[in-house]
């Protein structure tokens, strides 16, 4: 199944975009959780993926539509709640980063 430049192959989920870059989640950590020191669990891989320079925007939400997708498919345990402060996450560092974009 494809998602933008993102492929979920029976081994994980892959960037089949540029070349030049690279970045797979593996099948079998796909819904590993991070930890905060603010007490909140974020899926590591979506912001993993989050602090690559080199992703777009537009990348990373396919990678989320790929990532709900692949945790059905593969039946991982899948929290909602855990997701959405991941995306939370991510959209903050969007907004970090569109901050620093102006302030040059």
């Amino acid at each position: 199944m494809q998602f933008g430049n993102w492929t979920i192959t029976e081994n994980g989920i892959e960037w089949t975009g540029d070349d030049l870059n690279r970045f797979v989640i593996p099948k079998e950590e796909l819904t590993a959780i991070r930890y905060d020191k603010r007490g909140s669990f974020f899926y590591d891989w979506i912001l993993k993926a989050t602090e690559e320079d080199w992703l777009a925007q537009d990348d990373l939400y396919d990678l989320n539509f790929a990532f709900v997708f692949a945790a059905a498919q593969w039946a991982h345990e899948f929290s909602y709640e855990t997701f959405d402060a991941t995306l939370e996450e991510q959209y903050e560092q969007f907004d970090e980063e569109e901050d620093e974009d102006w302030n040059f």
